[in-house]
């Protein structure tokens, strides 16, 4: 069955998820089969919206664990999606979080007065 990439506009019931893998560059692709009725690819591969849920979702469909190479990897050997991006999405959060913990703590020590 072929689903249909769709070019993104603005929807407001997409998730915090969905509206990062739009402002990555990922496309909506509708299948009623998946959560919301869609999922989101790029060059080939599908965007993680919770790398932990997914693998135990998998891990518990296959009854074995499903590595990154596996998930990574193009159907039939694999599953498709694009942990790379994840990575690197996951650790520039990451890094944005703990800036804006300091960043807000420094801040609050910062006593301007008049």
């Amino acid at each position: 069955m072929h689903h249909k990439a769709t070019q993104a506009t603005f929807n407001p019931s997409y998730t915090e998820s969905e509206m990062k893998a739009i402002a990555a560059g990922f496309v909506e692709v509708r299948d009623e089969r998946t959560y919301n009725g869609r999922y989101f690819m790029k060059n080939g591969k599908k965007w993680i919206h919770n790398l932990e849920a997914l693998r135990k979702k998998l891990n518990a469909e296959y009854g074995r664990y499903i590595d990154d190479e596996e998930l990574s990897a193009p159907a039939p050997e694999g599953f498709g999606y694009d942990t790379e991006t994840y990575y690197l999405y996951d650790s520039t959060l990451s890094t944005h979080n703990e800036f804006s913990t300091r960043f807000r703590t420094m801040l609050e020590k910062v006593c301007i007065n008049h």
